[in-house]
């Protein structure tokens, strides 16, 4: 479990250890988030089920359940269904691309992926997810919040 009620957590859901063990080290030396880990798809909807995840990533080729199954599971829960995903894949395949952006992906990591890389897709993404959520607890609509902004050149 997280242990910081205020860190972002990202959930890897891989079942290549060393891509798992990567990740995560990245994401907390550079961005100093709380992350959890599950070998395979089954395992990391447990762990959805049982912490606060702010992004996942997915990876997209995995014994068992593959990516795109965890994803229809994932997506189809009322809770976890608005949890960002960046799909993890060794082949960028433009099938895959499509299939996946059908389920409503944040991104797409092709791997072996640069620690630069890693850095600004999760960080685009967190940043997005957190600025929707912001504006949806207000209770205010994207295009009269833009229209108030307009505003201030008045």
């Amino acid at each position: 479990m997280a242990s910081d009620k205020n860190a972002i957590t990202v959930l890897i859901i891989d079942d290549d250890d060393f891509v798992r063990e990567m990740a995560k080290t990245i994401l907390k030396e550079q961005l100093q988030y709380e992350v959890l880990e599950a070998p395979s798809g089954m395992d990391g909807v447990d762990v959805l089920i049982k912490n606060k995840v702010h992004l996942i990533l997915l990876d997209v080729t995995m014994p068992g359940w593959d990516g795109f199954k965890t994803l229809s599971v994932i997506r189809e829960h009322v809770v976890l269904k608005k949890i960002p995903i960046i799909m993890l894949t060794a082949s960028a395949e433009r099938e895959s691309v499509i299939k996946a952006s059908q389920y409503g992906i944040a991104d797409y990591i092709r791997k072996p992926f640069v620690p630069e890389e890693l850095v600004s897709r999760v960080s685009k993404v967190v940043w997005e997810n957190w600025q929707e959520e912001s504006i949806d607890s207000l209770g205010l609509d994207v295009d009269d919040l833009l229209k108030g902004l307009g505003g201030l050149d008045n």
